[in-house]
């Protein structure tokens, strides 16, 4: 109970090491709260830099500007979708097919995006390859699924919403077991799959059969000018989407231009050329005029525009898929029809195949390394 020296008290406090350095720890803490709290007040990266280099700016984005991204991602890689039923990566394409689908048939434009948008959350939902998903490899299948539910099934809304929303679910999960079976592009094995599965069961054709003979003789009144002749090519482009408009095919075909004009030809030069065999096959020429006959083989001269480099052998190839797809389709009708179905885009899927296996066979006829189109591949 008596005041200790100056010097003993030095001496105590030396001995205690660690008061000093707790009072030290404090006194950081103090100072670096204030630093902090005049961060806040300054806001940005730039000021925590400034005052320190202990401080790092936030890297982590808000919850909702996350949400944002990758909604504005799912929207893109759904809208690449539509292009990519045509080997079409590109968004801008993809709007404008669905503007031209809107413009023949609206109910249908509406259940194609409506499966783009479904098989494509679907793969980002399962964790399917995330650039594959963005480039709208995932979803293009889905957007078929639509058509076909709008066209070949039943006419009630709610049942077209739920065959599309199932058909279009299943599409991705088929596509990446195809992927590690097959050593090419899946096509489009995965909605023929789907599709056919479905069609098998409602056999929608032998109905159409029915009521076509109850109205036989309307449809025999129906005459076949030069125009639909004319026009037979642009409805075959726009029979991929299961739509007959020469105005929705024209749209298509711009669309295609504004990826790559060589394709677009292509495309024109395919459909053009399925309904020339047609014509030459002796076949109804109202099917030739509602496209039937070139849809199969414009998708067969793109595959093979979009997957070789471009070259003499390349177009000789080009021409030749047209050629095959539209003779295999008449065959392949022919069949499915028996049953009451379409055979959908299976002469393609089957030509497209026999074609991408004649990489090295053929002097001249060359894979790309990175396919994109008769422009840029190499």
């Amino acid at each position: 109970p008596f005041p200790l020296p100056f010097n003993s008290s030095l001496e105590i406090l030396t001995q205690h090491k660690d008061i000093l350095s707790m009072a030290r720890l404090l006194l950081s803490l103090f100072f670096n709260q204030q630093r902090q709290k005049l961060t806040k007040t300054l806001h940005g990266p730039t000021s925590c830099r400034l005052l320190s280099s202990s401080l790092n700016p936030p890297t982590e984005e808000p919850p909702d500007r996350k949400n944002d991204v990758l909604q504005s991602e799912q929207l893109d890689a759904a809208t690449k979708a539509l292009g990519q039923v045509i080997f079409l990566n590109s968004v801008d394409s993809g709007r404008v097919i669905f503007l031209s689908l809107a413009y023949g048939d609206p109910i249908l434009a509406g259940c194609a995006a409506f499966g783009s948008v479904v098989a494509t959350s679907t793969s980002h939902a399962i964790g399917l390859d995330k650039k594959t998903w963005k480039d709208g490899l995932w979803g293009y299948n889905g957007a078929l699924i639509g058509c076909a539910a709008s066209v070949f099934g039943a006419s009630s809304f709610p049942y077209m919403v739920t065959s599309t929303m199932l058909g279009a679910a299943v599409t991705p999960v088929l596509s990446a077991s195809l992927k590690s079976a097959i050593s090419m592009p899946q096509w489009t094995w995965s909605f023929n799959a789907v599709a056919l599965t479905s069609l098998l069961r409602t056999r929608p054709m032998l109905v159409e059969s029915e009521s076509a003979d109850v109205n036989a003789d309307q449809i025999a009144s129906v005459s076949t000018g030069v125009g639909d002749v004319l026009a037979s090519p642009l409805n075959g482009i726009s029979q991929i989407f299961v739509v007959e408009s020469p105005f929705t095919g024209a749209g298509i075909v711009a669309a295609t231009y504004l990826y790559s004009p060589k394709l677009a030809v292509h495309a024109l030069g395919g459909s053009a050329t399925g309904c020339l065999v047609g014509l030459l096959s002796g076949v109804n020429l109202q099917d030739i005029c509602m496209g039937l006959w070139g849809y199969n083989s414009a998708l067969a001269s793109m595959a093979v525009g979009t997957f070789f480099v471009h070259s003499r052998q390349t177009m000789v190839l080009s021409a030749s898929s047209a050629v095959t797809s539209a003779a295999l389709f008449g065959a392949m009708q022919t069949l499915f029809g028996e049953y009451g179905i379409p055979c959908l885009t299976l002469p393609f899927c089957t030509v497209a195949s026999a074609c991408y296996l004649l990489d090295g066979h053929i002097p001249g006829l060359k894979l790309a390394r990175e396919p994109h189109s008769p422009e840029k591949n190499t």
